[in-house]
């Protein structure tokens, strides 16, 4: 592609009537947001109920409540009142009650509560005093099903570490009106996700057999009774597996499999496990775009499914039978960030989901149309607009979707967000912003941080680089055993790209990204000096020691090996260090900014401390930031808002 292809603009039109000023993002804006996600259709369609996140004075960290709005319209409401976070919402089969999670305060304590659809006084189930996740109600009402960690916390001082005394993750349901945990798995095996069969007779799992966090990588899907029993193993993944699925009949179970860098994220085939005869079929071979959830539709034949297509999101119709795909809705963005997915009633009608069009993330409500005397279709309704001042008062930069020819002439997709103004008769600086994972993707939605960086004066390059999610399983795929390799070409190619056409000053580029970006980030200013100013978050600079300290290092066995082939550092060292970015940080001559959360479990901070003390003594412009409490992700206000400051002084300073 020769050419820069435009989307919609993103700038708010404005009216000659309107009486509001408009402006642009700026870091207030951040924490005037209200996040809404996990969007879950009571089965008659009649109500949907979803989470808002908000910053709260009196809180550091953003709280988040259940509400509900009906889908006919009308005013969204708020059912619980939880002092610090209540999440997971899951209705009952009547549609009368609505099961959620609510923080006690006390520790890891998590509260079971119920609470009328029409709103009402909240009833505690239960409380688990290693937390809950994952509510979920029994088709025939009669049992709420969660995961929770068993035993006792162990003792932190000191910190003993030794095989077989990790607390397992079990699948537990309680009744209603008992209020008693029961456990369904045994110890020793650990749930990571379920789903209810139609008849509330058993659970599909996905489930691994050590109690580690990492070993979430080495999962199989298996059935066990929902009143307990052992796990019966039904998979041989070679990869993992999520969004378990069951036909209406029960007889056969599907669930989306892929390499994955998260638990959190996925996108990948759908594969069908007959219970029959435990035959596994890929339903989806060779697709070029990547499902992350699916539902069968009453005639047993067919599922509807969605996930990452290019730079946005599609939901389509499944033939199981023929492998066909008969796409419903293209080009709408569905949440929740790494899970783009729907809530559907049980007689397949209607739908609803988070979705964004250029502002933060509202409800939708959708119509299922897929009867044999018409073409099968997907319409859709606004239900709640729970950012109105924002929505209709900030001014948004341009953003463009491009396509470029990469090595071996592979196609990447990218966005570029233009600054809001620029001046002058030079192009603008660019920052190339990489996203983490590598199992994630950019979409074309409302991303803060990028249009406040626009406002700012810059423009921001997102590729969807190999390895990423939105054209299938071999495109994913490609990125294992090479990190650092065709996909950091696969991000410079987008910048010479946009340089080459003098849309941007080649001369003023810098780079940043998070998790597996910081990575990417770091590996970047170690083998160009393309780039004026870096900034590493979160990020890996030696796979020795992260693995060593990780949570996740089933990551690295499987992303620097290849499928089914996971290697590690006793091995093959030498892969290990051939991939680090601290092996050539003597070449690094880039002024680098390392961010990092001081009780990160999964990129522990040594990677920061490490790489910081590297360039420094390498006589590098190097500035560390490390946040206390913070983990992989910040949660406090301040530190928002500070490392936000950062990121904009810095690129300020040195681009």
């Amino acid at each position: 592609m020769n050419e820069l292809h435009s989307t919609l603009s993103q700038q708010t039109p404005t009216s000659s009537f309107t009486t509001h000023p408009h402006g642009p993002v700026t870091l207030d804006t951040l924490f005037q947001v209200r996040n809404v996600t996990s969007a879950v259709i009571s089965p008659d369609g009649q109500r949907a109920a979803f989470v808002v996140g908000e910053w709260v004075p009196d809180q550091p960290r953003q709280r988040g409540r259940i509400w509900c709005v009906d889908t006919t319209g009308g005013t969204p409401y708020p059912l619980s009142t939880g002092a610090i976070n209540d999440s997971s919402p899951s209705w009952s089969p009547d549609s009368q009650q609505l099961a959620f999670i609510s923080k006690s305060g006390h520790e890891d304590e998590s509260l079971l509560c119920v609470v009328p659809g029409q709103g009402g006084e909240c009833r505690t189930i239960c409380a688990m005093p290693n937390g809950i996740t994952e509510v979920g109600w029994s088709p025939d009402g009669s049992r709420i099903a969660f995961l929770s960690h068993d035993g006792p916390k162990p003792d932190a001082d000191p910190i003993i570490m030794r095989p077989g005394e990790e607390r397992y993750r079990r699948l537990w349901t309680v009744r209603p009106e008992y209020g008693t945990p029961e456990a369904v798995t045994p110890n020793g095996i650990s749930i990571w996700q379920y789903a209810w069969s139609p008849d509330s007779s058993q659970f599909a799992v996905y489930f691994a057999t050590g109690p580690e966090y990492s070993d979430w990588y080495w999962g199989q899907v298996g059935i066990v009774a929902s009143t307990g029993g052992a796990v019966r193993q039904l998979s041989q993944l070679k990869r993992q597996a999520c969004s378990l699925a069951w036909s209406l009949d029960g007889k056969t179970i599907v669930y989306v499999s892929g390499n994955w860098s998260d638990p959190d994220r996925n996108g990948g085939d759908i594969y069908a496990i007959s219970l029959a005869n435990g035959q596994t079929r890929n339903l989806t071979p060779e697709l070029d775009w990547s499902p992350t959830w699916c539902s069968w539709l009453p005639d047993g034949r067919h599922l509807i499914c969605a996930g990452f297509a290019d730079l946005t999101c599609r939901v389509a119709l499944l033939d199981s039978t023929t492998g066909t795909m008969t796409s419903l809705s293209d080009d709408f963005i569905l949440g929740d960030r790494h899970w783009p997915h729907l809530s559907i009633t049980p007689d397949r009608r209607y739908v609803v989901a988070t979705h964004c069009e250029k502002h933060p993330h509202d409800i939708w409500f959708g119509e299922l149309h897929y009867s044999n005397e018409t073409e099968p279709s997907l319409t859709w309704k606004r239900l709640t607009q729970m950012n109105p001042q924002l929505e209709e008062t900030l001014t948004l930069a341009r953003t463009e979707r491009i396509r470029y020819e990469s090595v071996d002439g592979w196609l990447i997709d990218a966005l570029v967000t233009w600054p809001l103004h620029h001046e002058g008769n030079t192009p603008p600086p660019l920052i190339l912003h990489v996203h983490g994972g590598p199992s994630g993707a950019w979409l074309d939605d409302y991303a803060y941080q990028t249009h406040y960086l626009a406002a700012a004066g810059f423009a921001i390059l997102r590729p969807n680089v190999r390895g990423s999610m939105g054209h299938g399983v071999a495109f994913a795929d490609a990125v294992l055993g090479d990190m650092g390799g065709k996909d950091f070409q696969d991000a410079l190619r987008g910048v010479e790209y946009l340089v080459e056409r003098q849309l941007v000053d080649g001369e003023r580029v810098g780079i940043m990204g998070w998790s597996y970006g910081g990575f990417l980030a770091a590996w970047a200013v170690t083998q160009t000096d393309r780039f004026k100013a870096t900034i590493m978050g979160a990020g890996i600079s030696d796979f020795h020691s992260y693995h060593a300290q990780s949570n996740e290092q089933g990551w690295d066995m499987r992303f620097l090996g290849q499928n089914n082939h996971p290697i590690d550092p006793l091995n093959h060292p030498e892969a290990y260090r051939e991939r680090s970015p601290i092996t050539y940080a003597r070449r690094v001559t880039t002024p680098t900014m390392v961010v990092h959360g001081e009780k990160d479990l999964c990129v522990p901070v040594s990677q920061a401390y490490g790489f910081y003390r590297a360039l420094q003594e390498n006589r590098v412009d190097a500035v560390l930031a490390v946040y206390p409490r913070e983990g992989h992700g910040f949660g406090e206000l301040k530190h928002q808002r500070d490392y936000q400051q950062r990121v904009l002084a810095w690129f300020k300073q040195h681009v």
